[in-house]
């Protein structure tokens, strides 16, 4: 048998440190493709949504913008997983930004989002609705003396709102109330007070009558309420 000439050789060699730097040459991620999916596809108003990224080419940072500008800043999320709660019916559209040192990419899909289905809280000077209708809020007041009355509502946002007991001008209660359904599968009831009467807050879900209810003492400075598991059969 022959033995292998010079320019044989070569070719060996030359395969071989391409093999050998193939391996040792560190990846180079191309520009990523972004993609997401959520659950649930249909949802209703008040239900919590998850978002999954689904994006190619490794990305290493996301921007989501929700479409709701009536969130605020929970409009829009840096995780790459987050979750997000639409409080009124209607079509919104969802954006996904992802990058990584090559670039970034975006893609849009529209979120289709269906009314609650049950009869709504219906707003009057002492009844604060919040939650797209879903909650009902009361509050009423009774001085060292004896004398009684309820809570004047005046609504902040779709979340939140107070209450004025003696003067329009004087602020005596807030009260918020927040879908915590994607973090410990409750609804929860947050308050703070500017008095020290006692207070009787009353908060129902009028999707299932459940009814959230806390009493500040006589003479006591309003204790703040932080209820995170207020409505724990509430969700979705």
């Amino acid at each position: 048998m022959d033995s292998p000439g010079p320019d044989s050789i070569r070719r060996v060699v030359g395969t071989v440190i391409l093999a050998v730097l193939a391996l040792v040459r560190p990846a180079h991620a191309a520009q990523p493709v972004a993609s997401f999916t959520f659950d649930p596809t249909s949802p209703n108003a008040g239900a919590t949504v998850t978002f999954t990224d689904t994006s190619t080419e490794g990305p290493t940072a996301w921007l989501w913008n929700f479409g709701d500008p009536t969130a605020g800043l929970l409009n829009t999320s840096s995780d790459q997983n987050p979750f997000f709660s639409y409080n009124s019916p209607g079509t919104y559209t969802v954006t996904l930004t992802v990058s990584n040192n090559d670039g970034l990419s975006s893609t849009s899909q529209t979120l289709s989002v269906a009314s609650t289905g049950f009869p709504p809280c219906v707003p009057t000077t002492e009844t604060l609705c919040v939650g797209n209708g879903r909650f009902s809020v009361s509050a009423d007041w009774t001085t060292p003396d004896g004398q009684s009355g309820h809570g004047n509502a005046m609504k902040l946002t779709n979340d939140s709102g107070y209450f004025w007991f003696f003067q329009s001008s004087n602020t005596e209660l807030v009260v918020k109330v927040l879908n915590g359904c994607g973090v410990d599968n409750a609804y929860w009831v947050f308050a703070a007070g500017l008095t020290n009467v006692q207070v009787v807050l009353n908060v129902r879900d009028e999707a299932t009558g459940a009814t959230y209810t806390n009493t500040n003492p006589q003479g006591v400075a309003y204790v703040p309420i932080q209820a995170t598991a207020a409505f724990p059969s509430s969700c979705p």
